[in-house]
């Protein structure tokens, strides 16, 4: 038996066990000293494998979906956000006080150009 079980079980190896399940399902004769491991076990545990791939997929298909949305929702506000903006300097004037409410600087206090060398004395 596995030690680990913490981590998923390769494609690989799942597509041997499914070649194998079925191998052993069109046995005619297959009949395990141990009970837990019958053919009916096996094609239970096939059924429960195959549903559970079907359910992971449909939730995997809603997270995706469910992103995309959401990535549209966040830049239709982001631009409505930036159109805000462009208004608020339209009407108000790019050094006026309900600039900085928004958190930009006024015109009369952005620094332009490079920093100047201070002569050392």
């Amino acid at each position: 038996m596995a030690k680990r079980k913490t981590s998923r079980v390769t494609q690989g190896i799942l597509k041997k066990d499914r070649q194998i399940a079925t191998a052993v399902l069109d046995l005619k004769e297959y009949n395990p000293a141990n009970s837990e491991f019958t053919s009916d076990k096996l094609r239970e545990a096939l059924k429960t494998l195959d549903a559970a791939s079907v359910a992971e997929q449909k939730a995997l298909e809603a997270v995706s979906k469910a992103r995309e949305n959401a990535m549209k929702a966040e830049w239709e506000f982001h631009e409505q956000v930036l159109g805000v903006k462009r208004q608020v300097l339209a009407q108000y004037g790019d050094d006026s006080e309900e600039i900085t409410a928004l958190g930009m600087k006024k015109k009369s206090e952005r620094k332009y150009g490079r920093p100047r060398k201070t002569a050392a004395s």
